[in-house]
């Protein structure tokens, strides 16, 4: 099995304490994350894994807005995007932590 790329496991140790959370997110594994001019892509190899991932945004959202990972979050089936999701920038520390 191949390991899980940084960006992976900087997503998955944001929830290491949150079992439940952890778990969504854990569908990564199966997908290729990279960024590139400020997107983040997550390259999926089935559409069954994509809604997975579409379903967890949320949580890779909130990661990636407080890291300043990228302004936008990419989801692609082999190397056709079906969905693209905007890193909300404007909200305050206390709503995210509220939905942590």
């Amino acid at each position: 099995m191949k390991r899980p790329s940084q960006l992976v496991r900087l997503l998955w140790d944001f929830y290491r304490e949150d079992l439940t959370e952890l778990k969504q997110l854990k569908i990564l594994q199966h997908c290729n994350v990279f960024r590139f001019w400020g997107i983040l892509y997550i390259r999926c190899q089935t559409p069954s894994t994509a809604e997975l991932v579409m379903a967890a945004e949320p949580l890779i959202q909130i990661p990636v807005q407080e890291l300043r990972l990228s302004k936008k979050i990419r989801v692609l089936i082999g190397r056709k995007a079906i969905a693209t999701f905007e890193v909300v920038g404007n909200r305050s520390n206390s709503e995210i932590h509220e939905r942590l």
